[in-house]
C-alpha cells in the first residue's frame, strides 16, 4: 500500500520493435523516392531539368588565379574607358604641331609642304595620320626618325579659308623623302584663289586673329 503524499511515475514504456522498424522503412522509402523522381527528371529533361543544375560537382577554386596589379590594366568599365580617353588626350597634348610650312593655291586644290630632315620620313616605324573634313584638317607625322614623338600640321581653332572635299584629299612624300606634301581639293574652286589657308575673324578686343 502507497504511503500517504507520494505519487508514483509511470514508467516509460518501449516503443515496439516493428514500429521502430516500421518509421525507419517509410524514411528510406521517402528518400528513395526522392531520388527517385530527381533521377526520372534528369533522364526524361536532361540538361532542362531543373535538378540537373544542382546535380554537377562544385567548382574547384583551390587553384583559382588571383588577378593582382598596379591598377594600370583594368575591366571594361565606366572608369577604365574614362582613363583610356584621358590616355589619348594625353597623347593628342603631345603632338606638336609646327608653324613653319608652306602652302600654295594651284585653283582646284591648295597645297601644304612640311619640310624634315634627312632620315626622318623614311624610317620603317615612321607612320602618318591625316583627319579631313570639309574645314578642317589635321596631318600628323609619328615616329620620325624612329624617335618617340609626334608633330603635325593643321588648321587648330582657325577653319579652312573655304570648303574642302576631305574623300579627295591626300598626302604623299617626295622622292628624297624629306618633305610631306598634303593635297585639299577645292568644293567650291569657282570662287577663286584663297588668299590665306586659315579664315581669320576679327576679334573686338585684340583685332585680326
Amino acid at each position: 500500500m502507497a504511503e500517504a503524499g507520494y505519487v508514483a511515475e509511470p514508467v516509460p514504456v518501449a516503443a515496439p520493435a516493428d514500429a521502430a522498424a516500421t518509421e525507419a522503412d517509410d524514411s528510406t522509402a521517402d528518400s528513395a523516392g526522392a531520388k527517385s523522381k530527381v533521377a526520372q527528371s534528369i533522364q526524361e529533361k536532361g540538361e532542362h531539368s531543373y535538378y540537373f543544375a544542382h546535380k554537377g560537382p562544385r567548382d574547384d577554386l583551390s587553384k583559382a588565379a588571383k588577378i593582382e596589379g598596379d591598377g594600370s590594366r583594368q575591366l571594361a568599365s565606366y572608369d577604365g574607358v574614362q582613363k583610356l580617353q584621358d590616355e589619348e588626350a594625353m597623347q593628342e597634348r603631345k603632338i606638336h604641331w609646327r608653324e613653319d610650312y608652306a602652302w600654295g593655291d594651284e585653283k582646284q586644290k591648295v597645297k601644304v609642304y612640311l619640310d624634315f630632315p634627312a632620315g626622318d620620313l623614311d624610317h620603317p616605324e615612321m607612320k602618318v595620320e591625316t583627319k579631313f573634313e570639309e574645314f578642317e584638317f589635321e596631318v600628323v607625322v609619328r615616329r620620325p626618325g624612329g624617335r618617340d614623338e609626334a608633330c603635325g600640321v593643321t588648321n587648330g581653332e582657325h577653319k579652312l579659308a573655304g570648303r574642302i572635299v576631305p574623300d579627295k584629299c591626300s598626302w604623299r612624300l617626295n622622292s628624297t623623302k624629306t618633305r610631306l606634301n598634303i593635297s585639299m581639293f577645292k568644293a567650291e574652286p569657282e570662287e577663286g584663289p584663297w588668299s590665306n589657308l586659315k579664315k581669320h575673324v576679327i576679334n573686338q578686343h585684340t583685332g585680326w586673329n
